[in-house]
C-alpha cells in the first residue's frame, strides 16, 4: 500500500508543470479610485504614492556624497571655518546662535530618523 503511494506521488511529480514564465496573469499596481482593466490582477496602493518611487527601489540611511545635491554639498563648505553671527564659533559677538541652530538641526534630524526608523518597522 505504502508503495502504491509513493508511485502515485513520483508519478504526478514527474508530470508537466507550467512554467511561471507562461502564466498570462498580470499585477498592476493601481492608485486612488483608478479602475482595474480586465483581465488583470491589480493591487490598490494610496494617491499619495502615486508618483513615490516604490518602496522596494528607495534607498535607506544616509545619502552617499556623490548622490547628494549640489547645495547639501556646499552648505557643508560655505560653513566651515566661519565666525561670527549663526557660526557657533567662540569668536564673535553673535557666535551663540549658531550654536543654538546647529542644535535644533540636530535634534530635528533626529526626530526624523526615528520617525522613519518607527514607521519601517510593522
Amino acid at each position: 500500500m505504502r508503495v502504491a503511494i509513493a508511485l502515485i506521488l513520483v508519478a504526478a511529480s514527474a508530470l508537466p508543470q507550467p512554467a511561471a514564465a507562461q502564466r498570462t496573469e498580470r499585477i498592476l499596481t493601481i492608485f486612488g479610485d483608478d479602475k482595474c482593466p480586465e483581465n488583470t490582477i491589480c493591487v490598490r496602493a494610496p494617491e499619495r504614492d502615486r508618483y513615490r518611487i516604490p518602496k522596494e527601489f528607495r534607498e535607506e540611511g544616509p545619502i552617499a556624497p556623490q548622490n547628494q545635491s549640489w547645495a547639501a554639498r556646499a552648505e557643508g563648505v560655505l560653513s566651515e571655518n566661519k565666525i561670527g553671527a549663526d557660526t557657533c564659533s567662540a569668536v564673535g559677538g553673535g557666535g551663540w546662535t549658531g550654536c543654538y541652530l546647529e542644535q535644533f538641526r540636530k535634534a530635528r534630524e533626529e526626530a526624523r530618523q526615528k520617525a522613519t526608523e518607527n514607521r519601517a518597522q510593522p
